[in-house]
């Protein structure tokens, strides 16, 4: 069995329609600008995205209080990945390649605060006080397979699924397994997609503990696979071009460098 693309959804700082991102890309354009969210650093340039809108993505408005940024990205990107998809969602599978785990960006610091005694963890606070101030919400943010939670409840998918963390071989990993899944007939068609967010001071810092360089970025790509459609494998070349036009985004470049755009 020949497994291609069906349909794709992106969401990039240089647009969110897969044929003009790729033209811009390929022509030497970047979505790498200085941005707020980074103003006290140095070097405060990202790849960054202006929105997006969830209008018509969630269910429900109160959802977005519970999405992470990165699946902000994700929801357009998805939804629009499985517009002309007909079958039943519940037998869809689901393969989702993330970046490392979002990090706290000061959320917690009261708990932390408070859960401390003459330097030292206080055992009684961590249970008591601690646990009080902590967020509720946090984990909800913070915890890797969130994105996939978040498409799969809105978008009412079912099927096998599973969920890679880390840089660009995340989003490369997920990409091979949705295609797996496929080709062995454990479900019709797969939503395979990438992203990640690295464009704040919490990610700036956890960047630099891992002597990673160059600016970050934020990006979103699903991809509709199933029989026939087109190639899956495109060339590595262009992940590289990726990078310059969207910043480092991780398992986003390791995806959309595999497949043609």
């Amino acid at each position: 069995m020949t497994v291609g693309i069906l349909a794709m959804g992106v969401v990039t700082p240089l647009g969110e329609d897969p044929v003009e991102v790729s033209k811009r890309a390929a022509a030497g354009e970047s979505g790498v600008r200085p941005t707020p969210k980074l103003a006290e650093l140095a070097d405060d340039r990202a790849g960054w995205v202006e929105g997006p809108s969830l209008a018509g993505w969630l269910k429900r408005k109160k959802d977005a209080r519970l999405l992470p940024r990165a699946a902000e990205l994700a929801l357009p990107a998805a939804g629009r990945a499985l517009l002309g998809f007909t079958g039943d969602p519940e037998s869809l599978a689901i393969c989702v390649g993330v970046g490392r785990e979002p990090p706290d960006e000061g959320d917690a610091e009261a708990s932390l605060v408070a859960m401390e005694h003459e330097g030292r963890l206080d055992r009684a606070r961590v249970g008591g006080v601690g646990r009080d101030l902590y967020p509720p919400l946090l984990p909800l943010r913070t915890l890797p397979n969130m994105v996939l939670a978040h498409v799969a409840i809105q978008h009412g998918i079912r099927g096998e699924n599973g969920v890679w963390a880390g840089g660009p071989e995340a989003g490369e990993q997920a990409l091979r397994a949705g295609i797996r899944l496929v080709r062995e007939g454990r479900a019709p068609a797969c939503l395979v997609g990438a992203a990640c967010s690295a464009v704040d001071l919490a990610s700036a810092r956890d960047r630099l503990r891992l002597g990673l360089s160059g600016p970050p970025g934020e990006a979103a790509v699903f991809l509709l696979i199933g029989e026939g459609g087109r190639p899956v494998e495109g060339p590595a070349g262009q992940r590289e071009r990726l990078r310059r036009a969207f910043g480092d985004c991780g398992p986003v470049e390791g995806q959309i460098g595999r497949a043609h755009v």
